[in-house]
């Protein structure tokens, strides 16, 4: 892999890693069922989204 090409994935890394902490943030905040569920699912999905990235750095399979 190229560098201009870990650059552009470490630049997805960290744009994951920060709507990480923000829907973190938010389920924080509030107390609605509903909505904590909805960013849950949102949480659980870039959690995944970033593991897949981190393999991909590391030059997993």
């Amino acid at each position: 892999m190229s560098q201009k090409e870990l650059n552009y994935i470490e630049d997805i890394y960290n744009h994951e890693m920060l709507l990480i902490n923000i829907i973190e943030r938010v389920c924080d905040e509030y107390d609605d069922e509903r909505y904590s569920s909805l960013m849950g699912e949102c949480l659980d999905t870039h959690e995944n989204l970033n593991k897949k990235i981190l393999k991909l750095l590391e030059g997993g399979k």
